[in-house]
Order: structure tokens, then C-alpha cells, then sequence
């Protein structure tokens, strides 16, 4: 027996399709962050643990094993020094692994600690904001679509009904003018459900939230109309693109320099992407000689 098949937006419950939208958002950013640096000296499978890590947790270990090399793992905090620095780690060992260490281990010594941001939160924590509210305007433009598709509310009697149908289909059926009595014509009155369209305004805004998150993960944002801003706007916004992507590989090139100093294994990472290019004050003239050559007609 086959299901019955249903809009997208009515199989879901509100709660759990804003948690469905929200998941769907959340694993497409995964995925471009997953994307976005490449790491050299880790294989395949400690790449993506790592970097899974550092979009989950923000944080993660590096620390010897013999016969192995040098792991990853999260930890737990034991101890920390004047200024909030930890010294004293305990390695949280998730899939039981023989040969973990149980003791505490000290920091720059037995273990090195990583962080992606300098604040030391996790990619997810700045991600799942983002998300949530593309989420809320993907229902709001889900019940703007649907007020749309109200139909038109005609009040007539019962004996004018047939004379009515038949103005309305020459209307609908897009005939130029329409001739019909003066009584008919105010007899059919139509109240439009007067729910304003709103959609280009809200994907507008959606789209803004999603420039803003491809800025934060130092991706260039195609998102935003150039030619609606001023020079030094799009080079203020390149520059916060390359900042913050400049920002997760110095961060992690720290730990990496960190590893190599007291664990004795080289590990480097960069961005998949080219830093993106500043924008010169030629493009201000060229977009108003193309302007003038639209207004005289253009060049002879």
C-alpha cells in the first residue's frame, strides 16, 4: 500500500520542521567548513576527526602513544596556571582504546592543546545561530507562499450566480473587456485576502544572514550585490573574509608548531580557497563610464 504523498511543509509538525529546516542549513555548512582547509602530515581518517572536532568542540589534544605516534583526543581540564592557561589535562578516551593514558598529563610537555578560534569556541557555536534563523525565515516565506494561493472571496445571491460565472470567466480566461450589467457588476464583489507579499524581501534577508556565515567560515560570500556597494564596502567585506579565514589556520598552525616542538610530529594546514582580491578604485570610474555611455547612446 503507498503512502500518500504530501507538501514538504505539512509533513512535519511546526517544531520539528524548524528543527528539520535548521539540521538541513547546519549540514550544508558542515560540509563547506569539512571543505575548506586541507591539512598535510594526517591521514584521511585523522583529518576529518580533527577537523570534526574543532567544528564541534572548538578544542582538541594531540599526545604520543607508543607504537603508534601521535593521537587526538578530547580532554577535561585538572589544573590551570595564573592566567587561565590549563597545565594539567586528563585525556577522555570515547571509543575505549587500549593504551590511552589514565593520568593526568602536563600541557607543552605530554600533551598539546589546539583551539580553532582565538576565543576558543567552537565553529557550531556561530554556526547553529545563522541556522536557526534562516530556519524561522524559511517558515515565515512558507506561510507567505500560502496566503498567496488564498482564493478571492465573491459575495453574490443565489439567482445572480450563474450571470457572475460567467463575468468571472471571461476575466479569468483574459478577454480585454468584459461587457455586463451595471446591477451585475455591482452585485460581484471580491475581497482579496489582503496578506502582503513579502517573499523577495524575506529570501533578501535570508540571504544576508548567509553572506554573513560564509564571511564568519572565510568563505567569499557570492551572496552580496557588488554593484549596489561603494568601493570601500566590498573591500571591508573581502577583508573580513580572508580575516577570519586567516584566523582558523593561524590558530591551528600554532598547535601544529606546538606538536612538532614537543611531540616531534610536523603537521601544517591551509586554506582549499584563494584569499579573496581587493577591489580598486578603477571600478568606481568604469561603472560610471559605463553609465555615461548608457545615457549618450555610447561611444561613436
Amino acid at each position: 500500500m503507498s503512502r500518500k504523498s504530501k507538501n514538504y511543509y505539512y509533513s512535519y509538525g511546526p517544531n520539528e520542521l524548524f528543527n528539520r529546516i535548521k539540521y538541513i542549513y547546519t549540514n550544508k555548512f558542515y560540509n563547506l567548513f569539512m571543505n575548506s582547509l586541507e591539512w598535510d602530515g594526517l591521514t584521511k581518517e585523522e583529518e576529518d576527526y580533527v577537523m570534526k572536532k574543532f567544528w564541534a568542540t572548538g578544542t582538541l589534544a594531540a599526545f604520543n602513544m607508543e607504537n603508534i605516534g601521535t593521537v587526538f583526543a578530547p580532554y577535561a581540564v585538572q589544573g590551570y596556571g595564573l592566567y587561565d592557561v590549563p597545565t594539567d589535562v586528563t585525556i577522555i578516551n570515547e571509543r575505549n582504546v587500549p593504551g590511552f593514558p589514565l593520568n593526568p598529563l602536563k600541557v607543552n610537555k605530554d600533551v598539546v592543546l589546539g583551539y580553532i578560534q582565538r576565543n576558543k569556541k567552537s565553529v557550531y557555536d556561530f554556526v547553529e545561530f545563522y541556522a536557526a534563523r534562516m530556519a524561522q525565515v524559511d517558515m515565515v516565506i512558507n506561510t507567505n507562499v500560502e496566503l498567496q494561493k488564498l482564493p478571492y472571496v465573491i459575495g453574490i445571491s443565489e439567482e445572480d450566480k450563474l450571470n457572475a460565472q460567467n463575468t468571472i470567466d471571461k476575466i479569468l480566461n483574459n478577454e480585454l473587456v468584459v461587457f455586463t450589467s451595471l446591477s451585475e457588476l455591482n452585485q460581484v464583489k471580491a475581497l482579496a485576502n489582503g496578506a502582503p507579499y513579502v517573499i523577495d524581501k524575506l529570501y533578501a534577508y535570508k540571504n544576508n544572514l548567509e553572506s554573513e556565515l560564509l564571511t564568519f567560515l572565510g568563505i567569499d560570500n557570492s551572496q552580496i550585490d557588488v554593484d549596489k556597494l561603494a568601493v570601500d564596502q566590498i573591500n571591508a567585506n573581502n577583508q573580513m573574509i580572508n580575516t577570519n579565514s586567516e584566523g582558523f589556520v593561524k590558530e591551528l598552525n600554532k598547535w601544529a608548531d606546538d606538536i612538532g616542538k614537543y611531540l616531534g610530529t610536523t603537521i601544517r594546514v591551509k586554506a582549499t580557497v584563494k584569499p579573496v582580491q581587493s577591489v580598486h578604485q578603477d571600478m568606481d570610474k568604469s561603472n560610471s563610464n559605463d553609465e555615461n555611455k548608457e545615457e549618450t547612446g555610447g561611444t561613436l
